[in-house]
Protein backbone atom coordinates (compact mmCIF):
# COMPACT_ATOMS: atom_id res chain seq x y z
CA UNK A 1 0.00 0.00 0.00
CA UNK A 2 2.91 2.56 0.88
CA UNK A 3 4.10 1.84 -2.85
CA UNK A 4 0.77 2.64 -4.34
CA UNK A 5 0.36 6.02 -2.27
CA UNK A 6 4.19 7.04 -3.15
CA UNK A 7 2.86 6.71 -6.67
CA UNK A 8 -0.32 8.29 -7.25
CA UNK A 9 1.45 11.62 -4.90
CA UNK A 10 3.82 11.46 -7.70
CA UNK A 11 1.17 11.45 -10.39
CA UNK A 12 -0.64 14.04 -9.01
CA UNK A 13 1.10 16.05 -6.89
CA UNK A 14 2.23 16.42 -3.28
CA UNK A 15 3.96 19.10 -1.13
CA UNK A 16 7.43 18.36 -2.66
CA UNK A 17 6.37 17.95 -6.62
CA UNK A 18 3.81 20.24 -7.16
CA UNK A 19 0.91 19.63 -10.01
CA UNK A 20 0.47 22.62 -12.13
CA UNK A 21 -2.74 24.12 -13.11
CA UNK A 22 -2.39 24.85 -17.04
CA UNK A 23 -5.45 24.89 -19.37
CA UNK A 24 -7.01 21.88 -20.90
CA UNK A 25 -7.87 22.58 -24.64
CA UNK A 26 -9.83 20.10 -26.66
CA UNK A 27 -9.82 19.80 -30.47
CA UNK A 28 -12.65 17.84 -32.08
CA UNK A 29 -13.35 18.53 -35.81
CA UNK A 30 -16.84 17.66 -35.39
CA UNK A 31 -16.79 21.41 -33.90
CA UNK A 32 -17.40 19.73 -30.07
CA UNK A 33 -14.49 20.73 -28.43
CA UNK A 34 -12.96 24.31 -28.15
CA UNK A 35 -11.36 24.05 -31.79
CA UNK A 36 -12.12 22.12 -35.26
CA UNK A 37 -8.73 23.11 -35.89
CA UNK A 38 -5.48 21.87 -34.21
CA UNK A 39 -3.14 24.66 -36.05
CA UNK A 40 -5.52 26.96 -34.73
CA UNK A 41 -5.69 25.52 -31.31
CA UNK A 42 -1.77 25.40 -31.31
CA UNK A 43 -1.60 28.75 -32.16
CA UNK A 44 -4.05 30.04 -29.20
CA UNK A 45 -2.60 27.86 -26.33
CA UNK A 46 -0.22 29.41 -23.86
CA UNK A 47 3.08 28.00 -22.54
CA UNK A 48 2.71 24.52 -21.08
CA UNK A 49 -0.96 23.90 -21.99
CA UNK A 50 -1.99 20.48 -22.38
CA UNK A 51 -4.44 19.77 -26.30
CA UNK A 52 -6.74 16.56 -26.49
CA UNK A 53 -6.86 15.68 -30.21
CA UNK A 54 -9.96 13.80 -30.76
CA UNK A 55 -9.85 11.24 -33.56
CA UNK A 56 -9.90 12.63 -37.14
CA UNK A 57 -8.51 14.18 -39.95
CA UNK A 58 -7.18 18.01 -39.58
CA UNK A 59 -6.91 18.64 -42.96
CA UNK A 60 -3.57 19.97 -44.73
CA UNK A 61 -3.07 23.31 -42.70
CA UNK A 62 0.41 23.56 -40.52
CA UNK A 63 0.52 23.08 -37.35
CA UNK A 64 2.90 25.75 -35.76
CA UNK A 65 4.68 25.25 -31.98
CA UNK A 66 6.48 28.58 -31.87
CA UNK A 67 8.83 29.55 -28.69
CA UNK A 68 6.52 27.94 -26.13
CA UNK A 69 6.14 24.53 -24.38
CA UNK A 70 2.54 22.19 -24.85
CA UNK A 71 1.69 18.93 -24.25
CA UNK A 72 -0.49 17.05 -27.53
CA UNK A 73 -1.79 14.31 -27.49
CA UNK A 74 -4.41 11.96 -29.09
CA UNK A 75 -7.67 11.57 -27.02
CA UNK A 76 -9.38 8.16 -27.50
CA UNK A 77 -9.29 5.26 -30.23
CA UNK A 78 -8.26 6.26 -33.93
CA UNK A 79 -6.49 8.13 -35.76
CA UNK A 80 -5.14 11.81 -35.21
CA UNK A 81 -4.13 12.33 -39.22
CA UNK A 82 -3.48 15.43 -41.45
CA UNK A 83 -4.11 15.33 -44.45
CA UNK A 84 -1.25 15.46 -46.97
CA UNK A 85 -0.37 14.32 -50.55
CA UNK A 86 -1.02 10.67 -50.20
CA UNK A 87 -4.63 11.31 -49.93
CA UNK A 88 -5.12 14.48 -52.25
CA UNK A 89 -2.47 13.89 -54.99
CA UNK A 90 -0.82 17.79 -54.07
CA UNK A 91 2.24 18.06 -53.35
CA UNK A 92 1.70 19.74 -49.75
CA UNK A 93 2.45 18.13 -47.23
CA UNK A 94 1.19 18.14 -43.33
CA UNK A 95 2.98 19.50 -41.29
CA UNK A 96 3.91 19.36 -37.77
CA UNK A 97 6.55 22.52 -37.08
CA UNK A 98 8.59 23.35 -33.95
CA UNK A 99 10.90 25.92 -33.57
CA UNK A 100 12.76 28.18 -31.19
CA UNK A 101 11.90 26.12 -28.28
CA UNK A 102 13.45 27.95 -24.56
CA UNK A 103 15.66 26.08 -22.61
CA UNK A 104 13.36 24.31 -19.85
CA UNK A 105 10.39 24.28 -22.07
CA UNK A 106 9.14 20.90 -23.24
CA UNK A 107 6.94 19.74 -26.29
CA UNK A 108 5.30 16.55 -26.04
CA UNK A 109 3.14 14.90 -29.07
CA UNK A 110 1.71 11.72 -28.67
CA UNK A 111 -0.16 9.97 -31.31
CA UNK A 112 0.00 12.23 -34.03
CA UNK A 113 0.44 11.47 -37.92
CA UNK A 114 1.00 14.35 -40.01
CA UNK A 115 3.08 13.56 -43.14
CA UNK A 116 6.59 16.00 -41.53
CA UNK A 117 6.91 16.59 -37.88
CA UNK A 118 10.39 19.34 -38.06
CA UNK A 119 12.27 20.44 -35.10
CA UNK A 120 14.34 23.51 -35.64
CA UNK A 121 16.31 25.62 -32.71
CA UNK A 122 15.13 24.00 -30.15
CA UNK A 123 17.33 24.35 -26.60
CA UNK A 124 14.22 22.67 -24.94
CA UNK A 125 13.36 19.02 -24.72
CA UNK A 126 11.07 17.31 -26.90
CA UNK A 127 9.60 13.90 -26.77
CA UNK A 128 7.85 12.61 -29.71
CA UNK A 129 5.80 9.21 -28.99
CA UNK A 130 3.48 6.85 -31.07
CA UNK A 131 3.34 8.77 -34.63
CA UNK A 132 2.88 6.64 -37.41
CA UNK A 133 1.56 6.64 -41.23
CA UNK A 134 -2.33 6.86 -41.18
CA UNK A 135 -2.31 4.50 -43.86
CA UNK A 136 -0.22 1.89 -45.68
CA UNK A 137 2.49 4.30 -47.35
CA UNK A 138 1.51 7.36 -45.97
CA UNK A 139 4.93 9.22 -44.94
CA UNK A 140 5.76 10.11 -41.67
CA UNK A 141 9.09 12.02 -42.04
CA UNK A 142 10.85 13.46 -38.68
CA UNK A 143 13.75 15.99 -38.61
CA UNK A 144 15.46 18.31 -36.45
CA UNK A 145 17.84 21.33 -37.38
CA UNK A 146 20.05 22.72 -34.54
CA UNK A 147 17.60 20.93 -31.19
CA UNK A 148 19.27 19.58 -28.00
CA UNK A 149 17.06 16.79 -27.03
CA UNK A 150 14.70 15.16 -29.22
CA UNK A 151 13.51 11.73 -27.84
CA UNK A 152 11.38 9.45 -30.26
CA UNK A 153 9.81 6.12 -29.09
CA UNK A 154 7.83 3.69 -30.26
CA UNK A 155 7.15 5.14 -34.27
CA UNK A 156 6.74 4.01 -37.79
CA UNK A 157 8.51 6.63 -39.77
CA UNK A 158 8.28 7.05 -43.15
CA UNK A 159 10.45 9.48 -45.77
CA UNK A 160 7.95 11.53 -48.37
CA UNK A 161 8.15 9.57 -51.49
CA UNK A 162 10.11 11.70 -54.43
CA UNK A 163 6.55 12.16 -56.57
CA UNK A 164 5.16 13.62 -53.46
CA UNK A 165 8.48 16.20 -53.32
CA UNK A 166 7.69 17.37 -56.84
CA UNK A 167 4.04 16.48 -57.75
CA UNK A 168 5.69 14.31 -60.95
CA UNK A 169 7.67 16.02 -63.38
CA UNK A 170 9.19 14.81 -67.26
CA UNK A 171 12.81 13.37 -67.40
CA UNK A 172 14.86 12.84 -64.35
CA UNK A 173 12.53 11.92 -61.45
CA UNK A 174 12.67 13.78 -57.57
CA UNK A 175 14.63 11.70 -54.71
CA UNK A 176 12.86 10.41 -51.71
CA UNK A 177 13.13 12.06 -48.75
CA UNK A 178 14.52 10.73 -45.19
CA UNK A 179 12.61 8.76 -42.42
CA UNK A 180 14.42 10.68 -39.78
CA UNK A 181 16.79 13.39 -40.32
CA UNK A 182 19.08 14.79 -37.85
CA UNK A 183 21.18 17.78 -38.46
CA UNK A 184 23.83 19.17 -36.04
CA UNK A 185 21.41 17.91 -33.14
CA UNK A 186 21.03 15.12 -30.14
CA UNK A 187 18.55 12.42 -30.28
CA UNK A 188 17.46 9.25 -28.72
CA UNK A 189 15.05 6.80 -30.75
CA UNK A 190 13.82 3.75 -29.19
CA UNK A 191 11.43 0.97 -30.70
CA UNK A 192 11.23 2.61 -33.78
CA UNK A 193 11.11 1.94 -37.81
CA UNK A 194 12.68 4.31 -39.97
CA UNK A 195 12.15 3.61 -43.69
CA UNK A 196 13.55 6.52 -46.64
CA UNK A 197 10.29 7.27 -49.38
CA UNK A 198 10.67 6.13 -52.57
CA UNK A 199 12.55 7.95 -55.80
CA UNK A 200 10.17 8.95 -58.42
CA UNK A 201 10.08 7.59 -61.69
CA UNK A 202 11.73 9.83 -64.50
CA UNK A 203 10.29 10.54 -67.61
CA UNK A 204 10.59 10.41 -71.59
CA UNK A 205 9.72 13.35 -73.60
CA UNK A 206 11.01 14.57 -76.92
CA UNK A 207 14.11 16.85 -75.48
CA UNK A 208 15.92 13.14 -73.44
CA UNK A 209 14.92 10.14 -71.57
CA UNK A 210 14.20 10.49 -67.77
CA UNK A 211 16.37 8.95 -64.54
CA UNK A 212 14.24 7.47 -61.42
CA UNK A 213 15.35 9.22 -58.47
CA UNK A 214 17.27 7.88 -56.46
CA UNK A 215 15.26 6.60 -52.73
CA UNK A 216 15.59 8.25 -49.30
CA UNK A 217 17.59 6.83 -45.93
CA UNK A 218 15.96 5.00 -43.43
CA UNK A 219 18.43 7.85 -41.33
CA UNK A 220 20.59 10.38 -42.19
CA UNK A 221 22.67 12.04 -40.26
CA UNK A 222 24.42 15.46 -41.39
CA UNK A 223 27.06 17.28 -39.11
CA UNK A 224 29.88 16.50 -36.80
CA UNK A 225 27.99 17.64 -33.76
CA UNK A 226 24.98 15.10 -34.53
CA UNK A 227 24.55 12.51 -32.20
CA UNK A 228 22.09 9.34 -32.47
CA UNK A 229 21.36 6.82 -29.87
CA UNK A 230 19.25 4.36 -30.78
CA UNK A 231 17.71 1.04 -29.78
CA UNK A 232 15.73 -1.74 -30.56
CA UNK A 233 15.54 -0.21 -33.93
CA UNK A 234 15.14 -0.75 -38.05
CA UNK A 235 16.21 1.25 -40.99
CA UNK A 236 15.74 0.75 -43.99
CA UNK A 237 16.19 2.92 -47.38
CA UNK A 238 13.57 3.30 -49.72
CA UNK A 239 12.97 2.15 -53.67
CA UNK A 240 14.72 3.66 -56.24
CA UNK A 241 12.29 5.25 -58.91
CA UNK A 242 12.05 3.92 -62.92
CA UNK A 243 13.93 5.36 -65.73
CA UNK A 244 14.21 5.23 -69.52
CA UNK A 245 17.91 6.14 -69.26
CA UNK A 246 18.59 4.85 -65.45
CA UNK A 247 16.86 3.66 -62.36
CA UNK A 248 17.25 5.42 -59.70
CA UNK A 249 19.60 4.08 -56.62
CA UNK A 250 17.69 2.70 -53.48
CA UNK A 251 18.13 4.41 -50.65
CA UNK A 252 20.56 3.76 -47.83
CA UNK A 253 19.56 2.33 -44.67
CA UNK A 254 21.50 4.95 -42.69
CA UNK A 255 23.24 7.98 -44.30
CA UNK A 256 26.04 9.12 -41.93
CA UNK A 257 27.78 12.28 -42.84
CA UNK A 258 30.27 12.78 -39.77
CA UNK A 259 27.62 12.24 -36.88
CA UNK A 260 27.78 9.52 -34.10
CA UNK A 261 25.74 6.68 -33.95
CA UNK A 262 25.80 5.01 -30.79
CA UNK A 263 23.85 1.78 -30.30
CA UNK A 264 22.11 1.43 -26.99
CA UNK A 265 22.53 -2.01 -25.46
CA UNK A 266 19.97 -2.63 -23.22
CA UNK A 267 17.37 -5.50 -22.72
CA UNK A 268 14.06 -4.55 -24.52
CA UNK A 269 11.34 -4.50 -21.65
CA UNK A 270 7.90 -4.08 -23.97
CA UNK A 271 5.78 -1.26 -22.28
CA UNK A 272 2.08 -0.76 -22.80
CA UNK A 273 -0.24 2.32 -21.05
CA UNK A 274 -2.22 4.51 -21.94
CA UNK A 275 -0.99 7.98 -22.82
CA UNK A 276 -4.08 10.28 -21.10
CA UNK A 277 -6.52 8.94 -18.66
CA UNK A 278 -9.45 11.09 -16.69
CA UNK A 279 -9.18 11.67 -12.89
CA UNK A 280 -10.92 8.66 -10.49
CA UNK A 281 -10.18 5.91 -13.43
CA UNK A 282 -7.21 3.11 -13.65
CA UNK A 283 -4.31 3.33 -15.09
CA UNK A 284 -2.90 -0.07 -16.04
CA UNK A 285 0.92 -0.16 -16.63
CA UNK A 286 1.88 -3.53 -18.60
CA UNK A 287 5.89 -4.32 -18.64
CA UNK A 288 7.41 -7.42 -20.16
CA UNK A 289 10.38 -9.15 -19.52
CA UNK A 290 12.17 -11.88 -17.33
CA UNK A 291 10.09 -13.52 -14.87
CA UNK A 292 11.39 -12.70 -11.64
CA UNK A 293 12.96 -9.10 -12.16
CA UNK A 294 11.86 -6.53 -10.06
CA UNK A 295 11.78 -3.10 -11.55
CA UNK A 296 11.38 -0.31 -10.30
CA UNK A 297 9.03 2.91 -11.55
CA UNK A 298 10.98 6.16 -11.51
CA UNK A 299 8.51 8.97 -12.09
CA UNK A 300 8.96 12.88 -12.44
CA UNK A 301 7.57 16.26 -13.50
CA UNK A 302 9.91 17.43 -15.85
CA UNK A 303 12.02 15.99 -18.88
CA UNK A 304 15.65 16.09 -18.62
CA UNK A 305 18.75 13.65 -20.83
CA UNK A 306 21.86 12.53 -19.23
CA UNK A 307 23.62 9.70 -21.08
CA UNK A 308 24.91 7.05 -19.81
CA UNK A 309 27.17 3.95 -21.06
CA UNK A 310 25.48 2.21 -23.54
CA UNK A 311 24.61 -0.62 -21.38
CA UNK A 312 23.03 1.43 -18.98
CA UNK A 313 20.97 3.82 -21.52
CA UNK A 314 19.64 7.43 -21.25
CA UNK A 315 18.13 9.00 -18.07
CA UNK A 316 14.97 11.33 -19.26
CA UNK A 317 13.79 12.51 -15.91
CA UNK A 318 14.78 15.49 -13.74
CA UNK A 319 15.58 15.43 -10.16
CA UNK A 320 14.00 14.92 -7.90
CA UNK A 321 12.33 12.31 -9.25
CA UNK A 322 10.97 8.93 -7.30
CA UNK A 323 12.11 5.31 -7.29
CA UNK A 324 9.05 2.82 -6.55
CA UNK A 325 10.36 -0.71 -6.50
CA UNK A 326 6.84 -2.85 -8.38
CA UNK A 327 5.64 -6.40 -8.28
CA UNK A 328 8.27 -8.96 -9.33
CA UNK A 329 7.59 -10.02 -13.21
CA UNK A 330 4.90 -12.95 -13.13
CA UNK A 331 6.22 -16.40 -14.78
CA UNK A 332 3.77 -15.52 -17.71
CA UNK A 333 6.67 -12.95 -18.70
CA UNK A 334 4.29 -9.59 -18.52
CA UNK A 335 3.04 -7.79 -15.51
CA UNK A 336 -0.18 -5.75 -15.26
CA UNK A 337 0.22 -3.28 -12.83
CA UNK A 338 -2.77 -0.87 -11.81
CA UNK A 339 -2.65 2.60 -10.16
CA UNK A 340 -6.60 4.10 -9.30
CA UNK A 341 -6.15 7.77 -10.26
CA UNK A 342 -7.83 10.28 -7.84
CA UNK A 343 -9.71 13.15 -8.26
CA UNK A 344 -7.16 16.16 -9.09
CA UNK A 345 -6.74 19.00 -6.44
CA UNK A 346 -9.01 21.90 -7.15
CA UNK A 347 -8.20 24.47 -9.72
CA UNK A 348 -6.10 22.38 -11.40
CA UNK A 349 -7.12 20.95 -14.74
CA UNK A 350 -4.22 17.97 -15.32
CA UNK A 351 -1.03 16.72 -14.36
CA UNK A 352 1.91 15.55 -16.83
CA UNK A 353 4.78 12.75 -15.60
CA UNK A 354 7.21 11.50 -17.67
CA UNK A 355 8.42 7.61 -16.61
CA UNK A 356 10.88 5.14 -16.80
CA UNK A 357 11.94 1.51 -15.44
CA UNK A 358 15.17 1.49 -14.00
CA UNK A 359 15.85 -3.09 -14.08
CA UNK A 360 18.14 -5.16 -12.21
CA UNK A 361 18.68 -8.69 -13.80
CA UNK A 362 21.33 -11.46 -14.04
CA UNK A 363 22.49 -9.33 -17.33
CA UNK A 364 23.21 -6.48 -15.37
CA UNK A 365 21.56 -3.10 -14.08
CA UNK A 366 19.46 -0.61 -17.16
CA UNK A 367 17.24 1.69 -18.07
CA UNK A 368 14.01 1.54 -20.46
CA UNK A 369 12.53 3.58 -23.02
CA UNK A 370 10.79 6.80 -21.18
CA UNK A 371 7.32 6.72 -21.39
CA UNK A 372 4.00 9.75 -20.39
CA UNK A 373 1.10 9.80 -18.98
CA UNK A 374 -1.35 13.02 -18.95
CA UNK A 375 -4.18 12.86 -16.09
CA UNK A 376 -6.78 15.43 -16.89
CA UNK A 377 -10.15 16.40 -15.27
CA UNK A 378 -13.00 13.94 -16.21
CA UNK A 379 -15.13 17.07 -17.18
CA UNK A 380 -13.31 17.13 -20.17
Amino acid sequence: MTVFRSILALLLGSPLIPAFAFDVIVVDTNGSGDFPSLAAATIAAADGDVLLVRPGDYGGDNVLINAKGLTIVRDGAGTVRGTGPSSTGNTTPSLIVIRNLPAGKEVHLSGLSYDMTEMAFCNGLILIEDSEPWADGAPCQVGALFCNSVTITNSNLRGVDGFEISGGQQNDGANGGGGLTVVESTVTVYSTAMLGGDGDDGVSDPYGCGTGGDGGPGLSVLGSASVVRHLDCTFSGGDGGEGDCSNGLPGPDIDNSGGTLIPLAMMVYPITGDAVIREGNTYTLSIGGIPGTVPALLTSTAMFQRNLPPSVGVLHLLWPFSVNYLSPIPDSGVLNFDIAIPTLPNGVDSAWRIMQLAINDPLGRFLTRPFSLTVVDDGF
